[in-house]
């Protein structure tokens, strides 16, 4: 098979080095010249195995703690991609511009939502002590939603997190809180949560501290950083926390105090999920 030339120019380092290397597509399990002209440019992947050899601030510069992201811009892609760049047939420019007769050529919008998945990398337990520790605490990040607590979740997120990492903060990259992978919320309406049970009336109401009904788990995965309590009050197993540990007769209504069964229960069935809670 005949040796061809490619024109390599390092994505990592973005350096303006080039160097011609002659391998043959054979030896070295390259695409073919016709393989690589089938690709398809005006479809933007972060999974494609180059892009995800780069790091994030190659591309994308956070610089303030605006909300509104935008596009990475020439300078980033050209690096890799000139050869696309100087043929308009490659389809490449379509990634960011919808009108290219118009000089300059019109911005697409920045996209609401994406097809692919992004792994939101949080660790508790760095946040609940020392100055890592908001001065709000919890709050600052979770509110009273139904039976839980809300979760931030999407770009809009990103107004609570830059409460506290400002631009001159250590998070200067994508990655540095986030990775190409599938992302596994926490839910927020967990099914443990059988009885009628407000964080409103507890948190707000009652002055209940959230260390008293929850624990943060160093080390451990994302779902499992935060403990629950055990949603039982009848027959609590002794030693865990569950709701029988303030319902105790003494600081709340406990076993003595149940003349409405109502007051913790809905439905037909003692195990029933409340309304709307699914």
């Amino acid at each position: 098979m005949a040796a061809f030339s490619i024109f390599i120019v390092s994505c990592l380092k973005q350096t303006s080095e080039k160097t011609d290397i002659t391998i043959t597509a054979k030896d070295r399990n390259l695409p073919t010249v016709q393989q690589i002209s089938d690709k398809n440019y005006d479809n933007f992947s972060h999974s494609v195995p180059e892009h995800k050899e780069i790091n994030c601030d190659s591309c994308h510069k956070r610089e303030d703690n605006s909300l509104t992201l935008k596009y990475s811009g020439h300078d980033s892609c050209i690096s890799c991609h000139l050869n696309e760049f100087t043929k308009p047939e490659s389809g490449i420019c379509a990634v960011c511009h919808d009108n290219l007769q118009t000089v300059p050529a019109t911005m697409k919008a920045f996209p609401a939502q994406f097809n692919e998945q992004f792994n939101m990398k949080f660790d508790h337990a760095a946040h609940n002590q020392g100055a890592g520790r908001p001065q709000a605490g919890c709050a600052t990040c979770h509110q009273p939603q139904g039976a839980a607590q809300s979760i931030p979740v999407g770009i809009n997120s990103h107004a609570t997190c830059f409460t506290c990492h400002n631009s001159e903060s250590n998070i200067g990259s994508c990655n540095y809180c986030h990775e190409t992978a599938p992302y596994r919320r926490t839910v927020a309406n967990r099914t443990i949560f059988k009885a009628v049970f407000s964080h409103t009336d507890h948190t707000s109401r009652q002055g209940v501290n959230c260390a008293e009904c929850h624990s943060v788990r160093a080390g451990t995965r994302q779902s499992t950083q935060v403990s629950l309590p055990v949603a039982v009050q009848h027959f609590a197993a002794g030693g865990s926390v569950s709701c029988r540990t303030c319902h105790n007769d003494s600081r709340a209504f406990g076993e003595k105090n149940f003349s409405n069964c109502k007051r913790c229960h809905n439905g037909t069935g003692f195990d029933m999920i409340p309304a709307g809670f699914n």
